[in-house]
């Protein structure tokens, strides 16, 4: 599959009215996954007010929906271009824009914090972060989540339950790799973890079945995840890493 085929993947992901790919159930992707997710964003950026936010890969646009009510200046980049539109729709106040997410329309320096959801594991992260680096200040903040190769949950379900956007040519990581090229790309961690046992599998087992978890299933998958994030010996197992920090001066 070329990148060209790569981007048809995504041109045809139906979306929410929020913005949302339509991958995952209505109970435990927002409740859990994604209501952890949005926790953390927010800490990240807590006392920080950045001016200009880079939603990198924004998809249909949940993200850039997000921070733009949040009262951020937002600027998204996508190379799809079926999402970028339909980001749009949903999404008037950021300014979206389709392009190749190693090749950036920008000058020097002008974002203050960049935040990347899902997104690197589809790109050559030499060529990534060199442009990231190119068009952020010095000391910028940044927010990366992306899928963990260690996860037995998560390989198991790509098996049997692939999604929509699942690709050939996406390589998910393991911790200590994406944490070298991090290093390597002088981006300075400063909290660096893992999210998710079973949430991303269960989510979408649910979606295939048509099945609504009920409320009290979805506080004890939510209580069992916060467990796992806590867990040291074996955290490094759970399906998301989570990378947050600034770039070096």
């Amino acid at each position: 599959m070329n990148v060209r085929d790569e981007i048809n993947v995504y041109d045809k992901a139906e979306t929410s009215l929020t913005g949302e790919t339509l991958t995952y159930d209505a109970a435990v992707f927002p409740n859990v996954i994604r209501k952890r997710e949005i926790e953390l964003i927010e800490k990240a950026l807590r006392n920080k007010r950045p001016k200009v936010i880079l939603d990198y890969g924004c998809g249909g646009g949940w993200l850039s929906l997000l921070l733009s009510n949040w009262g951020f200046d937002v600027v998204g980049i996508d190379a799809s271009t079926s999402m970028v539109r339909k980001a749009k729709l949903i999404c008037h106040e950021a300014d979206l824009i389709i392009c190749d997410a190693m090749r950036l329309p920008f000058r020097d320096k002008v974002f203050d914090c960049i935040i990347g959801i899902s997104i690197l594991h589809h790109l050559n992260l030499t060529k990534a972060f060199k442009e990231l680096k190119r068009i952020s200040h010095a000391g910028s903040r940044f927010v990366f989540m992306e899928p963990n190769l260690l996860n037995p949950l998560s390989a198991i379900g790509r098996k049997l339950l692939p999604t929509e956007q699942h690709t050939r040519e996406e390589k998910q990581f393991t911790p200590e790799y994406l944490r070298t090229a991090f290093s390597l790309a002088s981006f300075d961690l400063e909290r660096y973890f893992a999210l998710f046992f079973l949430s991303f599998p269960t989510a979408r087992l649910f979606k295939k079945a048509r099945v609504t978890a009920c409320p009290s299933l979805v506080k004890i998958i939510s209580f069992f995840e916060s467990a796992m994030e806590k867990s040291p010996g074996i955290s490094h197992l759970n399906s998301t890493i989570v990378a947050i920090g600034k770039t070096s001066r």
